[in-house]
């Protein structure tokens, strides 16, 4: 789900005030850490609230707990190995690893106030690293599509980003977005609106790394209560395959290809001697 710029506002007012709190040295109610980190009653609060975030999905998880420190830490705990560690100091290992998060979340606030720019991801959540770009038929709009890795049992995050031929946001893009994984659909949203030319969406868990195929329709450029008015492609379906950079077969071909050249290696100085 897109975030509308209200809970953009919001989260970037929590993370001012966070960082202020915590750069000063202030206590205040409900604190959300302690020296910098979580802490162990928040580590259970974790672990209380992890199905919700497995069942439904990161976007859901932040705007439900208003992008609060608690929650941003948490799901990046969730997505660290750490969090499948099951030894005894397993809490203290926690709260020692959410000292890590915590500091990524005040450098990125700090970083978010002077650029004005707000990500919805949390700082520990690795940027999507897979990178699309094609251009409308008419050539003015160039659509790219950013996704994380195609994970099994994992959400896939997607931005779709709207830019003019001077590289610059075209606001207002009003679009259709599925995505789908061996003919199933993983992701399918009707009617949404890039207000500012980017917009996020997360898909359900995907059942394996191999490619996904994620449709992008521009349906017009304008404001939604005022279609009439609407310019630029119509009804416009711009196809992308986004391939994984490593999936699991093209892990197993890569090694299967190293076994023969050392082979070949080994037989030949086997020849020479």
């Amino acid at each position: 789900m897109y975030h509308l710029r209200s809970s953009r506002v919001l989260k970037f007012l929590a993370f001012f005030s966070l960082s202020m709190v915590l750069l000063s040295g202030v206590s205040f109610a409900n604190a959300a850490v302690s020296n910098g980190a979580l802490t162990e009653n928040d580590i259970e609060w974790c672990h209380d609230v992890y199905p919700q975030y497995k069942t439904l999905g990161l976007s859901w998880f932040l705007e439900n707990y208003h992008y609060s420190i608690e929650a941003r830490v948490c799901a990046s705990l969730y997505e660290d190995q750490i969090w499948q560690y099951k030894g005894d100091d397993r809490m203290t290992k926690l709260v020692e690893r959410s000292k890590y998060f915590v500091e990524l979340e005040i450098e990125e606030s700090k970083n978010e106030a002077q650029s004005g720019q707000i990500d919805p991801t949390p700082a520990g959540i690795s940027e999507k690293s897979n990178s699309i770009m094609q251009t409308s038929s008419d050539g003015t709009i160039l659509v790219t599509i950013e996704t994380t890795d195609a994970t099994p049992g994992e959400y896939m995050g997607i931005n779709v980003i709207f830019k003019d031929v001077e590289d610059k946001p075209v606001k207002h893009v009003n679009y259709d977005l599925s995505v789908t994984q061996n003919e199933q659909e993983f992701l399918v949203v009707k009617s949404q609106h890039a207000e500012n030319g980017m917009a996020e969406h997360w898909t359900r868990p995907l059942f394996s790394d191999v490619p996904v195929d994620v449709q992008v329709t521009i349906i017009g450029i304008g404001l939604p209560k005022d279609r009439a008015n609407w310019t630029g492609p119509n009804d416009e379906s711009l196809i992308f395959y986004a391939v994984p950079e490593f999936g699991s077969l093209t892990l197993t071909i890569l090694m299967i290809s190293i076994l023969i050249i050392v082979l070949v290696q080994k037989s030949k100085l086997v020849q020479k001697f």
